[in-house]
């Protein structure tokens, strides 16, 4: 019952809106002196009130109060409900009730001020009630007739466009546009059903098709007119058929866009009014490279490590385990090592204290530990989940470094189950861990300049890189400092450009809902639960079921964009925003709700994020965001703050630089310290090169639409749609003819009314801007037509 009242509330708001809108006319419409109210007791007979007793008491409640003005509230009734019924917030729309009251008790005044003897139903009722006639009386005392007629006035105007929410000029111009309106549909209606109308009217009967062939027929014969109106126009000056509602373009002479369709018309010996072109208006498709036979990266791309590799100092980890145990005696803190766990960059000792000490007294020392130690950050765990056992991790005194290539080579990273494995790096205790991107299935990175954060994310695509062809794969980078993934910005494994404005990551993260919608709507139809299922599902369709869903998408191509399916094997897609932060801060609201959605509902449809980002704010690492992606890497940041906003716990602030980090998996309530792999930028180059060697980018064209901003991001239908001027010939003439009959037109306008595409209606919105038809983009308000249909 709440899903439903939440999917259609504003339709419910807005029959209640219009039943009060309803109730109140009739009340007013039938109110009667005679029937029982305030001021009257009835015959106690009948009520002649439509609405009843209720209805008579109201209406009587209003007449008396404000007079005629209160059939102000029936307007405003009616107009709440034409506001709920458009989808408007109501919420943001509730003020206008306030002024809609003011306006009301204004006009109530202005009402008797210019009749103060006029009243209504044998005498019962004031023309502006009790209300405004105390209150014109009450101004009239202090500013006389005139100045009070001035206050009213300007309060009406004030509080009518406060209420309305458009300024007088707009309002002005409406008798305009509704006198061009008009107009315009009686040359219409002359135009179509004239002399043409009487010749062909027994015709008519036998249906539309004949119709529709006798029209063509006699538009043919007014092709001819247009000729001895083109010699007219050259040899006299006289007014224009087409009005050019632009100024800046008067210099185009009508007649030679007239001579330019008659030219294209005659042509084609068809009577169209479209402008036909051999430049088609699809996007240039690039020649690429086939990717059937894909060869994945070899790990001899990756430098080897050094031959002595990493190996443990005993002498320095047990002259650290005497330390350690002195100093916490000191502090009357007693007990004993049971384990060490040397790693790349810190040794964990395992601590098992006596019965007698407190927990909190240890974790108290941890700065007193560091200061024993020599040590540069020392970390206690206590406990370490699952034992008996303090954790007690301090900074060795020679780093080794973690090789992204050691981690490439174990078996873990190419176990099949691990469908997208990610190198985290090197445990605490020296061994290394992968993981699967699928089963997290979204990952925020935090870490401040200098910590290892940039060379950790490239390192994690870069291990993607050597299991997945751009057949299995796709990427979207979008990096604002167009530094940290340049070296990805030509690999085929991309869908888009990498992506460095704000607002076009916008547009791309709206075209990513668009594709986990169609994906999942491509699942449901094959029953499918996830993209593995999916995809093997598709992978067996026989060759008359596979043309039979290539025939059927087909069929929808023109119709609802909430249609079309996939019916072939999809790639898993990562999306991966470096500097989340300043995404958050250009637009919050937006890329807030384009992420949160993604990471809800992306990964049984095989899209997966990774957010990267500098200082783990609040208000950027907001609680929605944190909800829906449980895996968070912090490397070293600022403050404890910061470590509990994106590990819920403090510790991130003692790591150590250059790729010491924090693990928190999903499901675990501790984080695990690893260090993170590294990789030099030839090594990068190298991978990168070998992959762009073998194949082009395919970028997606409605990707590209989508972060231009041009509508790709809202549509569903997958494929590009190759659109060429002889193929629009079909509906291009209808087109133009009712775009000339209109004053505005954008792309939802011909969707609506010509049942379209999203990609036809907008490339064919750019035909029309091209041959001067229709107007420059102007934001988001529709695009002005510079033409007017012919006379």
């Amino acid at each position: 019952m709440k899903h439903l009242f939440q999917r259609f509330h504003r339709d419910i708001i807005g029959i209640i809106w219009m039943a009060i809108g309803i109730f109140l006319a009739l009340s007013l419409w039938s109110f009667s002196p005679a029937d029982p109210s305030f001021n009257s007791i009835g015959d106690g007979l009948t009520v002649q009130n439509y609405c009843g007793y209720f209805g008579s008491f109201l209406a009587d409640l209003l007449y008396q109060t404000l007079g005629i003005a209160a059939w102000v509230f029936v307007v405003a009734a009616f107009r709440m409900s034409y506001l709920a019924f458009r989808g408007f917030s109501l919420e943001r729309k509730g003020g206008r009730l306030l002024w809609a009251s003011l306006l009301i008790v204004v006009l109530a005044s202005q009402a008797s001020l210019l009749w103060p003897q006029k009243t209504f139903f044998d005498g019962q009722v004031m023309v502006g009630g009790v209300l405004g006639f105390y209150v014109s009386k009450s101004l009239i005392s202090v500013f006389n007739y005139v100045g009070v007629s001035i206050i009213l006035w300007t309060l009406i105007l004030v509080f009518f466009v406060f209420y309305t929410e458009k300024s007088l000029k707009e309002w002005f111009l409406v008798p305009k546009a509704l006198w061009t309106y008009l107009w315009g549909v009686g040359d219409r209606k002359f135009f179509l059903f004239g002399d043409f109308f009487r010749k062909k009217a027994e015709g008519l009967g036998r249906g539309i098709f004949f119709f529709k062939k006798a029209f063509f027929k006699e538009h043919k014969k007014h092709k001819e007119q247009l000729h001895n109106q083109i010699k007219s126009l050259e040899n006299k000056e006289v007014h224009r058929r087409f009005l050019l509602i632009d100024e800046k373009r008067d210099s185009i002479a009508p007649q030679k866009y007239l001579k330019n369709r008659l030219k294209e018309n005659e042509r084609k010996n068809l009577p169209k009014l479209s402008f036909k072109k051999k430049k088609k208006i699809s996007l240039k498709k690039k020649v690429q490279r086939k990717i059937e036979n894909w060869e994945l990266p070899k790990l001899d791309l990756l430098e080897d490590p050094p031959a002595a590799g990493r190996g443990i100092n005993e002498k320095e980890v047990r002259e650290k385990g005497a330390l350690l145990i002195n100093k916490l005696e000191q502090f009357s803190v007693r007990g004993k090592i049971l384990g060490v766990k040397p790693g790349p960059a810190v040794t964990m000792f395992e601590f098992k204290p006596n019965a007698d000490v407190k927990i909190s007294k240890i974790t108290d020392l941890a700065d007193d530990l560091s200061l024993a130690l020599s040590s540069e950050s020392v970390r206690i765990i206590a406990p370490i989940p699952g034992r008996n056992v303090v954790g007690i991790e301090t900074s060795n005194s020679e780093r080794k470094v973690v090789y992204l290539k050691e981690i490439l080579a174990t078996e873990s990273f190419w176990d099949e189950s691990i469908q997208l494995p990610l190198a985290l790096g090197c445990k605490a205790d020296g061994s290394y861990r992968v993981v699967d991107l699928r089963k997290m299935p979204h990952l925020m990175v935090a870490g401040s300049t200098g910590s290892g954060k940039s060379v950790f994310v490239v390192s994690l695509l870069t291990g993607l890189l050597f299991r997945h062809s751009p057949k299995t794969l796709k990427l979207i980078l979008i990096d604002p400092k167009q530094v940290d993934l340049a070296a990805f910005s030509k690999i085929p494994h991309l869908c888009m450009p990498p992506i460095r404005s704000p607002k076009k990551a916008l547009g791309a993260l709206k075209w990513a809902i668009r594709e986990m919608e169609k994906r999942y709507r491509s699942m449901a139809k094959f029953g499918a639960r996830g993209i593995e299922s999916f995809n093997e599902k598709v992978s067996n369709l026989s060759k008359q079921e596979f043309q039979k869903h290539e025939e059927f998408n087909e069929q929808l191509e023109g119709r609802a964009i909430a249609e079309s399916y996939y019916y072939t094997p999809q790639p898993y897609m990562v999306i991966v925003i470096e500097e989340f932060g300043d995404l958050m801060a250009v637009d919050k609201n937006n890329v807030e709700q384009s992420v949160v959605r993604l990471a809800q509902m992306a990964r049984a449809c095989g899209i997966h994020l990774i957010l990267a980002l500098q200082s783990p704010r609040k208000d950027v690492v907001t609680g929605l965001i944190k909800t829906n992606i449980p895996g968070r890497v912090s490397f070293k940041v600022a403050s404890k703050l910061d470590s509990r906003v994106i590990l819920d716990e403090s510790g991130a602030e003692r790591l150590l630089s250059r790729g010491d980090m924090l693990f928190l998996a999903p499901g675990v309530s501790k984080p695990e310290r690893h260090h993170g792999p590294w990789l030099t930028d030839e090594e990068i180059q190298a991978v990168t090169t070998f992959c762009i060697q073998q194949a082009e980018p395919d970028f997606d064209p409605l990707a590209l639409k989508a972060i231009e901003g041009t509508g790709g991001g809202f549509d569903l239908s997958g494929e590009e749609e190759v659109l060429e001027t002889e193929e629009m010939d079909e509906k291009y003439d209808e087109i133009l003819a009712f775009v000339a009959s209109q004053r505005e037109v954008s792309a939802s306008l011909l969707q609506r009314r010509f049942r379209l595409g999203y990609p036809r209606a907008a490339r064919l919105i750019e035909v029309l801007e091209s041959e001067g038809v229709i107007g420059p983009p102007n934001g988001s308000k529709p695009r002005q037509v510079l033409i007017n249909e012919m006379k």
